[in-house]
């Protein structure tokens, strides 16, 4: 059992760094994060009852534990004005570009408001709407709106940087 759980830890890992980048900009502070996702995953795997897939399952962890982040910072006063780069992949130029549209989109995403944040994150990482209502503990119907506002207000956000 221990090999599945970590087999499957390995296989979400890089979804989890994909949600600690939305909710937190340093990039120690992400690694950490993650972690914090994954130790609850990894605990709270033996009570999955299947009820939801186990993407589901580890999405809304992940999410609760994000969200408990934001809340102990916003508690915590800090004052670092150092800026971070992404590494460079492939060709240096075209790595630059990617890394500066990457920074703009996660900077558009980290305006957004909380639950708007989380929900833009689960769509853009490829999860159904239903997934994301269920994760959320919202409707659907709600969640395609939600979807949309995000939307417009990231090409807002997008447009004026």
């Amino acid at each position: 059992m221990k090999q599945d759980k970590g087999k499957m830890l390995e296989a979400f890992w890089p979804r989890l760094a994909r949600v600690a980048a939305t909710y937190e900009v340093m990039p120690q502070l992400q690694h950490e994060l993650v972690q914090e996702m994954a130790l609850a995953i990894w605990q709270a795997l033996g009570s999955f009852r299947g009820e939801s897939t186990l993407e589901t399952f580890c999405y809304r962890i992940a999410h609760n534990v994000a969200v408990g982040h934001v809340k102990k910072q916003v508690k915590q006063v800090t004052t670092c004005n150092e800026e971070f780069e992404l590494p460079a992949t492939a060709s240096l130029e075209q790595g630059v570009a990617q890394n500066q549209q990457l920074d703009r989109l996660m900077q558009a995403i980290r305006q957004l408001p909380l639950i708007q944040r989380q929900i833009i994150t689960l769509y853009l990482d490829g999860i159904k709407q239903q997934d994301i209502a269920e994760i959320l503990g919202m409707s659907e119907n709600n969640i395609a709106v939600r979807i949309n506002r995000a939307k417009q207000a990231l090409a807002e956000l997008m447009s004026h940087e």
